[in-house]
């Protein structure tokens, strides 16, 4: 049994191309989204509908509140408006908007693993991977395997309960690097393996689209992306 896991694509529509193809390889029995599917990218209707197509169950991210026009959590009033000037240069559609509104929380599949964006409770915050291990505590005895995205950052931590947590890291826009990322769990009998794939997109033509586009998600996307 094979599952792959995937998060944080971020309207790179590049990198989320260039993953699928490398899932068409590796050829998992199921694919598990952890969230966070247009915000701040060129292309964030485009993979929304990507995903919504695909057909794979998928969590609820911080930003994929953020897109519909609500700045859950975001305290300056400065801030505020500018993640709602974000929305709306993002322009999504309705039936979009409600379809992640809906979305669950938390996945959980065969073999007792748990997928969320950030903490079980709430895709609004997470631990970064070297956190202290009470950080980590919202994730004891949830599963055997707790998976989480929002820090873009890719790594696996055993706690000191026995549960296992991995990061998937990024697929557009990777903090640990240059290549998009992503988690495949194999299960054979009573054999776990977890490791995580990298795989290349085209940076430069994704930086492009950004300056051609401009604006704030422009701005944003060429800033949190980097130089190719």
């Amino acid at each position: 049994m094979r599952v792959a896991i995937l998060s944080d694509i971020h309207g790179n529509l590049l990198a989320l191309e260039a993953v699928m193809a490398d899932l068409e390889v590796q050829r998992p029995d199921q694919v598990w989204c952890g969230g966070d599917l247009g915000w701040l990218g060129p292309w964030a209707p485009e993979c929304i509908q990507r995903v919504r197509e695909s057909g794979w169950p998928t969590v609820k991210g911080n930003t994929d509140v953020w897109i519909t026009g609500d700045p859950q959590t975001v305290d300056s009033e400065e801030d505020r408006v500018s993640f709602i000037a974000l929305a709306e240069e993002h322009a999504i559609s309705q039936d979009d908007a409600d379809w992640l509104l809906n979305l669950p929380l938390g996945h959980t599949g065969t073999g007792s693993v748990l997928l969320v964006h950030g903490t079980p409770d709430s895709p609004f915050r997470a631990p970064m991977p070297d956190d202290p291990a009470p950080d980590f505590s919202p994730y004891e005895d949830r599963a055997a395997i707790v998976v989480y995205a929002h820090v873009h950052r890719a790594f696996v931590r055993r706690l000191s309960g026995g549960t296992l947590v991995a990061n998937t890291g990024a697929v557009g826009l990777p903090m640990d690097g240059d290549t998009a990322s992503y988690l495949l769990i194999d299960r054979v009998g009573t054999d776990i393996t977890l490791r995580h794939r990298r795989v290349t997109f085209d940076r430069r033509a994704g930086l492009a689209e950004a300056k051609r586009i401009g604006g704030l998600i422009g701005e944003r996307f060429a800033e949190m992306l980097g130089p190719a």
